[in-house]
């Protein structure tokens, strides 16, 4: 039942996006740079992370993929990559404060989490059109990826590959060892 009244919300909360909402930016393109309120009140924009891959995190707290993802984000990204300049943003999707702050506490979050009062940064993302949602940036802000759904194998395979840092350890092998493999 609980799951049902999640997906209800939901979708009740999607019926509500403008009608006209498109992504103004596609995989490839470099962002536009959008501020938001973090949750101290103070302001946060995107642009004072250039240089940094970012991690961007739409959720929303009754989202039960939301829930699921957050101590993916915390440990596995956000923990592991912050050291090769990995930054994570998460963006609550009109929620009240006062609902979003026991939520990091019971999450055990460190990551920035913003206050998104409308749809606006929300609708600047392709394919945004449901909860958990997340996006990649580079370096240089351009797009890298975005996705409703939290695919943690493969934020993970891209994190690598934006950064120096490597999930899987690589051990040197000779070529007489990788054709025992195969026999």
């Amino acid at each position: 039942m609980r799951t049902h009244l999640s997906l209800l919300l939901m979708i009740i909360a999607l019926a509500s996006a403008p009608v006209d909402a498109r992504a103004s930016s596609h995989v490839g393109d470099v962002m536009a740079d959008f501020t938001l309120l973090d949750t101290t009140g103070a302001p946060v924009s995107l642009y004072q992370f250039a240089g940094d891959v970012i991690v961007v995190n739409f959720f929303a707290t009754w989202c039960p993929g939301c829930n699921e993802e957050a101590q993916s984000l915390e440990h596995e990204i956000w923990r592991t990559y912050r050291e090769y300049g990995v930054t994570v943003l998460a963006i609550d999707l009109q929620e009240q404060l006062a609902v979003v702050i026991p939520w990091i506490a019971s999450q055990g979050v460190t990551y920035r989490v913003l206050m998104a009062p409308n749809w606006n940064v929300f609708t600047q993302f392709p394919f945004a059109g449901g909860l958990p949602y997340n996006a990649v940036i580079d370096r240089d802000m351009v797009l890298r990826y975005g996705h409703v759904g939290y695919e943690r194998d493969v934020l993970l395979q891209l994190l690598d590959d934006l950064t120096d840092h490597s999930a899987v350890p690589v051990q040197a092998t000779s070529w007489g060892s990788v054709q025992a493999l195969f026999r």
